[in-house]
């Protein structure tokens, strides 16, 4: 556990014996706990259901063929275990410093340091990604409403409502959620009776479940392109930790957040897994792209140009509840560092309206840079080549989960925590075995030598957490907490 006298203090039982070190965080002061349980439940819908899906799908679908399924299905049960790892932790101690405040404390403040700021630059690159994909939407209305304009006009609306209130994020959150969740609904009920309906001759169309593999079979490009595009996989599923984050600020998160986290998985199985199912029945798999929505494109290919457009919409709205999302998280992330002595400490400031202001600032300032770079990239190039920097360290995050739950455990078996009644199945042998599956996750995504910017993984992977292990040695761990001014 973390060594740091000032975050733990010591609480005896009946018998004066030691039970638990009682870890208080800072980062969880000036809080208002305002989110309502279906707030919790959709905001952790829609924080694992946005550009990954709606996007991000369609490169993939073409590149694999309907073994995308399988690709999907391999990181969805590791997702899964995380959830339940770190629902054991959040049901312990809620904090909206989650797993970088239980890195801290299971494990140390060196890791805690370095998991903190490699989550904060993964969440503000997924942040500028969804906002380069609001820029690629907006334009199959306008091809020439440029992509940069759109994004920005984006961030300011989604920065203004997160700096009201959280009850404004949840609520901003809970409509846009609950169009994703309805949109996809209607597109799979829709799809199967169109299956169904064109294997009966019904009607004319491509649809057949025979598309699955009368297109040069299941894997027509292989296995290996299965492993390959795990980099995009991973990527789909990249906020689906987000739910933990908002414990700290749910107004019962004894009761909320079991709900959140077992009807995240369930729905996630249903939304990812069926929808590339229906979109692979639909077309033959080399009919989608990573130019358009592969749900803008099923639609097309049935002559429902209308329900294309309005598909778009739903997808625009999808990539705007994933920046909404990610900037809630991001600045929480920040100011539990800051308010950790692990940061700068103007990034510590809190509103009156229990907003952490001094982080969304920041935050919002790197989104405006991202917004140069779609300007100077393009909307489309900008999301491919964030995407590959930014899966590294996704898996990354969710290694440093599995190492803190191991940390955890270790407290329960010793007696010093009461043991959890909503338990991650198989532990810790379930933990070790998702840390061997994530670590060949990351080896095939830094050495993806399919993809043209595969090197930018490779740099990231090693420079950005030399620079951050850098930072503690020589400005951090010398400097006592809360001192860290610039």
């Amino acid at each position: 556990m973390s060594q740091d006298p000032a975050a733990e203090a010591p609480v005896t039982g009946l018998e004066g014996d030691l039970i638990h070190a009682a870890y208080v965080e800072r980062g969880d002061v000036g809080y208002h706990h305002a989110l309502s349980n279906l707030q919790i439940q959709m905001i952790a819908i829609g924080g694992a259901i946005g550009v990954g899906l709606f996007l991000g799908v369609g490169a993939p679908l073409a590149a694999v063929g309907p073994a995308l399924v399988f690709s999907y299905l391999l990181v969805a049960v590791v997702v899964y275990l995380m959830m339940r790892a770190l629902g054991e932790m959040v049901l312990y101690r809620p904090t909206t410093g989650a797993w970088v405040s239980y890195a801290r404390e299971f494990v140390s403040d060196r890791f805690s340091h370095l998991t903190g700021w490699i989550y904060v630059v993964i969440a503000a690159l997924a942040g500028i990604a969804e906002l380069s994909a609001i820029g690629v939407y907006v334009q199959y209305w306008s091809p020439a409403f440029p992509g940069w304009l759109a994004s920005l006009l984006a961030l300011l609306i989604i920065a203004g409502a997160n700096a009201l209130s959280v009850r404004a994020f949840g609520t901003i959150e809970l409509g846009a959620a609950s169009i994703k969740v309805l949109a996809i609904l209607a597109f799979l009920t829709a799809g199967v009776f169109v299956i169904v309906l064109s294997m009966f001759g019904a009607i004319d169309s491509q649809a057949s479940v025979a598309n699955l593999w009368a297109h040069g079979g299941v894997f027509p490009n292989g296995v290996l392109a299965a492993v390959i595009v795990l980099q995009a996989v991973v990527f789909s599923f990249s906020a689906v930790e987000i739910v933990g984050i908002s414990a700290g600020e749910a107004k019962d998160p004894q009761k909320t957040m079991p709900q959140a986290i077992r009807s995240v998985v369930l729905r996630i199985g249903l939304f990812y897994i069926g929808s590339i199912l229906v979109l692979a029945m639909l077309l033959p798999t080399s009919s989608y792209s990573g130019e358009e929505s592969p749900f803008v494109t099923a639609m097309e290919s049935l002559g429902i140009t209308g329900l294309a457009g309005i598909m778009n919409f739903v997808v625009l709205t999808a990539a705007i509840s994933g920046v909404n999302a990610t900037l809630y998280a991001t600045v929480r992330l920040l100011r539990n560092l800051s308010a950790n002595g692990r940061a700068p400490k103007f990034t510590d400031v809190m509103s009156s309206r229990g907003i952490p202001i001094g982080a969304l600032l920041t935050i919002g300032t790197v989104y405006l840079l991202g917004v140069g770079l779609i300007y100077v990239l393009g909307a489309g190039d900008a999301f491919e080549i964030i995407l590959g920097a930014c899966a590294v360290f996704i898996v990354f995050g969710w290694i440093a989960i599995f190492v803190s739950h191991l940390g955890y455990r270790r407290q329960v078996a010793a007696g010093h925590i009461v043991p959890p009644t909503f338990r991650m199945p198989g532990s810790p042998y379930t933990d070790y075995i998702c840390l061997v599956l994530l670590g060949i996750f990351f080896v095939s995504m830094v050495f993806n030598f399919s993809n043209p910017h595969w090197w930018y993984s490779l740099i990231a992977a090693i420079g950005l957490p030399a620079l951050i292990l850098l930072s503690y040695e020589y400005f951090v761990r010398k400097t006592p907490a809360d001192v860290i001014e610039v």
